[in-house]
């Protein structure tokens, strides 16, 4: 039977999408859940920050300072995996003696090849494969919320990709995130809805914010869609988990947004803007993890 957390939920603020102002920010929360959550739970909430970890990892790889504080491997820990992984890449007992338990195998797997083979790679490049390995895992996971968030979260990302590049006759192969029928269809139907109009009922939402011309507002809308989402797979779910899992990911959606247009300052704001509007994947400033 699920484990209900009444103190705990009854105790956090309301959260709105126009929200301006937080009581407290994404790192708070995970802190204060590690201390309300079983060990279980807890583990499953810190599945929603591994996209986190994959952007710092393309970050140090690249050698860029950028840093997500809210991560569940240090700066420190890449580092020393790092190393080992260039000095024992021909051991096929890396993993058993170097790698704790909450780094992905696949991810591991990944970077032994890509120093083996002495890949040069774009951040774009390096995120898009990282971001597969981590959803095509993920979207098998046990947990129906975690499951669902992931699979739902990539087909929208997914999907404005492929419509941003049939826009402009782009190549979309390289472009998609993870492995699986969706991608598929992408990739290969002609019909203008890629015959995806009757299995996301969100498709024609999607489609109209993808043709409007305010980036700002385009990318509001999206967040909109996520909302309404966790809103509607929480409905009934009043402490458990599936609840507090929502609540993170909208905080983060909230502080994201606050971040960008009060502490980042107007010029790298426009910047990360202008970025948006030259990209068809997501910059990694508008990931869902990312603040």
């Amino acid at each position: 039977m699920a484990t209900e957390y009444y103190y705990f939920v009854t105790g956090l603020p309301a959260l709105h999408l126009e929200d301006t102002k937080l009581l407290m920010t994404p790192l708070m929360f995970l802190q204060s859940a590690e201390e309300h959550l079983n060990k279980d739970d807890y583990d499953l909430l810190k599945l929603l920050v591994v996209p986190n970890d994959l952007i710092n990892l393309v970050n140090i790889l690249l050698k860029e300072e950028d840093w997500i504080d809210e991560n569940t491997i240090s700066r420190e820990e890449w580092i020393i995996l790092i190393d080992n992984i260039k000095e024992l890449k021909e051991q096929s007992n890396l993993r058993k003696k170097h790698i704790d338990d909450h780094v992905l195998p696949l991810v591991i797997d990944y970077l032994m090849h890509y120093f083996k083979e002495n890949e040069v790679k774009t951040k774009q490049e390096l995120l898009t494969d990282l971001f597969s390995i981590f959803y095509n895992w993920v979207e098998h996971h046990e947990n129906k919320f975690v499951r669902e968030w992931f699979t739902f979260d990539a087909a929208m990302r997914n999907i404005i990709t492929a419509l941003n590049c049939r826009k402009h006759n782009l190549d979309v192969n390289a472009k998609l995130i993870g492995n699986n029928e969706l991608t598929e269809k992408l990739k290969t139907s002609k019909v203008a809805d890629f015959g995806l109009n009757s299995e996301f009922p969100w498709f024609d939402t999607l489609t109209r914010l993808t043709e409007l011309t305010d980036i700002v507002e385009k990318e509001k809308g999206y967040d909109a869609l996520r909302w309404q989402w966790l809103d509607d797979r929480t409905f009934f779910e009043y402490f458990t988990i599936p609840r507090i899992m929502a609540y993170y990911i909208k905080l983060e959606i909230i502080y994201r947004w606050i971040h960008l247009s009060q502490s980042v300052g107007e010029k790298k704001f426009n910047q990360i803007i202008k970025n948006l509007e030259a990209s068809f994947n997501f910059p990694e400033e508008f990931a869902i993890n990312k603040r």
